[in-house]
């Protein structure tokens, strides 16, 4: 049978329309950012907020957070608004965290808001920013833990998360360290502090995984002149970094004997 279907751009069927793929020949489709998430992942903000007082008082710092958005990301902040522990406070609504940093919660607060950390430099050529409540200065290139002493928002905000029970923010503060130990821009290598250690430390449990990657940097990156200049570091600490420095150790018999070469070493001097 002949088709004598007539189309209103003349005889015979329409030309096929070209299509083009993301990996195709020129033109090529623009990628789109996809910024849709499930329902859960939803941050209920339909709901009056609730006070949160940090640090220690007469100074603590007033944070104000919608209270299903925080509840429904920390199991610690949805028990203490219950009934039962609610009214057994002077203002059910107003929660204290004396024990807790209020940069570190600062920084929670922008994580829950935005699902990002403010913690990078305003410019990758700096070395050096304003601290402010939100953010942390920019690293360095140094390799001494140290060279961040009294810059511990990383460290006082896995703490937070701690107290809060809120595993995802502990994991996004674990990742930080991880790409600031790599170098990935705009921030230059830089290593926890001898004082992050400490600080995490004291605030963790034996099974925290965060205390891992800590003895994994000094078991793969450390070097003597950090704790000669700072030997008060936790001794849990020092003993996973010497045992993992002993299972990393090259082959004894590939090792030098200082022993053998120069026993002099081992005299006392004047004798």
């Amino acid at each position: 049978m002949v088709d004598t279907t007539v189309y209103s751009f003349g005889f015979g069927p329409p030309a096929k329309r070209k299509r083009y793929t993301l990996d195709g020949p020129e033109p090529t489709m623009s990628a789109i950012k996809d910024t849709r998430i499930t329902q859960a992942q939803a941050l209920r903000l339909n709901c009056p907020t609730i006070t949160l007082l940090v640090g220690p008082p007469p100074t603590a710092e007033a944070f104000y957070i919608h209270e299903h958005a925080i509840c429904d990301r920390s199991p610690f902040i949805a028990s203490a608004m219950k009934p039962e522990w609610a009214t057994l406070r002077p203002d059910p609504r107003t929660i204290e965290l004396p024990e807790d940093d209020p940069a570190a919660f600062s920084l929670y607060m922008t994580w829950l808001y935005s699902g990002k950390l403010p913690i990078l430099p305003t410019s990758a050529s700096s070395s050096t920013s304003t601290s402010t409540s939100t953010t942390i200065p920019a690293l360095t290139d140094s390799l001494d833990p140290d060279a961040a002493e009294g810059h511990h928002t990383l460290a006082y905000a896995y703490i937070l998360g701690e107290r809060l029970l809120d595993a995802s923010f502990k994991n996004a503060i674990s990742d930080a360290y991880v790409l600031y130990a790599r170098g990935s821009p705009p921030a230059r290598r830089m290593y926890p502090s001898n004082e992050d250690i400490r600080i995490i430390y004291e605030g963790t449990s034996e099974s925290a995984p965060i205390r891992k990657l800590l003895v994994d940097i000094w078991t793969c990156r450390g070097k003597h002149e950090w704790i000669e200049a700072d030997p008060d570091l936790p001794r849990e600490f020092l003993v996973e970094v010497t045992k993992g420095l002993l299972k990393v150790r090259t082959s004894v018999e590939n090792l030098s004997r200082p022993w053998k070469t120069a026993h002099e070493q081992y005299h006392e001097k004047g004798s």
